[in-house]
C-alpha cells in the first residue's frame, strides 16, 4: 500500500562519486569560483602526507588556512574554532576532510557565521530556530567513512558543560559538494570503517521500515541495503579493493536519502544516540550491537518489510535480525553491550534518556514504558 504523503526533495547537492580528489576538487574549486579556502580535519589525516595534507596540496595556492585537531562527537569548543577561520576574509569555500565529527563540526560553524554567534555558549540559542540565510562559505566534504552526515541537513555538537550532543538544523545545512573517492579511505581504521558501514545499513533499514515510508525512501533505502550488504564484507577481506569500497561509500549515501527528506529512523537510532550520551560508544558500534535486537523486537510489526530486506540481502530463508548479526560477527565487530564497556548499572540511565528521543517514538513498534525500552536494551547487554 502507497501512503499518501508529500515529497520535499533533499538539498541540493554535487556528488562526484568514483573519481580521484586530484581529478575532482581542482574542477569543483573552478566550478565554484572559489579563491581562498579552509582546510578543516582531524589530528590523524592533518600530517603533511595525510589524506588532509593531500587535499592542502591540491589546492595550492587557494589554501589560506588549516584547522586541525577536530574531535569526537564534535565539541562546541572545536565549531568555535572553525568559526573563527571562516571568518577570515576572502574564504569562499571550507574543505571538510574526515569522517562525521569534522563535517558534522564544519556545518555548524557555517550557520555559527550567518547567525552572529560569538562562542560556545552562544550556541544555545540555534537550538531551536535559525537565521533564514544560507550558510556559508561554500562546503566541500571528502568523508573518509560511512556515517553520513556529509548528507544531512543537521549537525550533532557535543556540549562540554553537559555531556550531550545536540542537534542542529538548517535546510541548507548540507554540504554543497561531497566527493566519494574510494582511495581517501584507504588509511581509515579497519573498525571505524566497517562500523560505520553497518550504521549507514542501519540507516537504510530504519528509514525501510519506518512507520511513514515513502516511495523515495523505499527505493534509496532498499538499493542500500543490497548494495552495503554485498561490498561491506569484501573491504573485511580485501580492505585495498577499491571498487568494493566505492560500492560501499555509494551505499552509505543512499542509505541516509530516507532522512534527508524527513523520513524517521527508529528505535535503533534512538537508542544509540543515549548510549553514546551515557557512555561515550560510538555511533557506528551502537548499530552493531542494537539494530538486530530492535529488528527482533519490532518483527510483530513489520515482518513483512523486514522479509524484503532480507531478500534483498540474499538470504530469503532467514529473519533479517540474524542476518544483520551474522555480518556484524563476520566482521568481527562487537556484539553485546557488555563487550563495548556498558555496565549493567547504566542500563536504567540509558533506557531514560532513550525514552526521550523523538526516533524512539517514532517506531513502528511503540516502546511505552521505561520497562519496556530497558527489558530492548537487557536483551542486548
Amino acid at each position: 500500500m502507497i501512503l499518501p504523503g508529500r515529497f520535499q526533495p533533499p538539498s541540493r547537492q554535487l556528488v562526484v562519486y568514483g573519481e580521484s580528489l586530484a581529478q575532482a576538487l581542482p574542477r569543483v574549486v573552478k566550478q565554484f569560483w572559489v579563491g581562498q579556502a579552509v582546510v578543516v580535519t582531524n589530528t590523524s589525516l592533518a600530517a603533511k602526507h595525510g589524506l588532509g595534507g593531500k587535499v592542502s596540496a591540491i589546492l595550492g595556492e587557494t589554501l589560506r588556512n588549516t584547522v586541525t585537531g577536530i574531535r569526537e562527537n564534535s565539541p562546541r569548543e572545536d565549531v568555535m574554532r572553525v568559526a573563527t577561520a571562516l571568518r577570515s576574509k576572502g574564504v569562499d569555500a571550507v574543505v571538510a576532510v574526515g569522517g562525521g565529527s569534522v563535517v558534522e563540526a564544519v556545518k555548524a560553524a557555517r550557520i555559527c557565521l550567518t547567525n552572529n554567534v560569538k562562542d560556545a555558549a552562544d550556541l544555545d540559542r540555534l537550538k531551536t530556530a535559525t537565521t533564514a540565510a544560507s550558510p556559508r562559505p561554500y562546503l566541500i566534504s571528502v568523508p573518509t567513512t560511512l556515517s553520513g552526515a556529509e548528507f544531512t541537513q543537521f549537525a550533532g555538537i557535543t556540549d562540554e558543560r553537559t555531556g550531550i550532543k545536540d542537534a542542529f538544523h538548517h535546510k541548507d545545512l548540507a554540504p554543497d559538494v561531497v566527493i566519494l573517492d574510494p582511495e581517501a579511505t584507504l588509511t581509515t581504521p579497519e573498525r571505524l570503517w566497517l562500523c560505520t558501514g553497518v550504521r549507514a545499513l542501519d540507516h537504510a533499514v530504519e528509514t525501510w521500515c519506518a512507520k511513514e515510508p515513502t516511495p523515495y525512501s523505499d527505493a534509496t533505502s532498499l538499493y542500500a541495503a543490497r548494495t552495503l550488504a554485498h561490498w561491506l564484507p569484501i573491504t573485511k577481506i580485501a580492505p585495498g579493493d577499491i571498487q568494493a569500497r566505492l560500492g560501499c561509500q555509494v551505499g552509505g549515501w543512499m542509505a541516509i536519502q530516507g532522512t534527508t527528506i524527513g523520513v524517521s529512523h527508529g528505535a535503533s537510532y534512538g537508542i544509540g544516540h543515549a548510549l553514546s550520551a551515557v557512555t561515550g560508544m560510538t555511533h557506528g558500534i551502537t548499530s552493531c550491537i542494537m539494530l538486530p535486537h530492535v529488528l527482533r523486537y519490532n518483527f510483530p510489526a513489520s515482518h513483512d518489510r523486514q522479509a524484503v530486506v532480507a531478500q534483498a540481502m540474499g538470504k530469503p530463508d532467514e529473519t533479517l535480525a540474524d542476518i544483520v548479526a551474522g555480518l556484524v560477527v563476520n566482521l568481527g565487530l562487537p556484539t553485546r553491550l557488555r563487550d563495548a564497556g556498558v555496565r549493567h548499572d547504566q542500563i536504567s540511565t540509558i533506557a531514560k534518556v532513550a525514552l526521550a528521543k523523538p526516533c524512539v517514538r517514532a517506531n513502528i513498534r511503540p516502546i511505552d514504558t521505561e520497562h519496556a525500552m530497558t527489558q530492548l536494551i537487557e536483551s542486548a547487554f
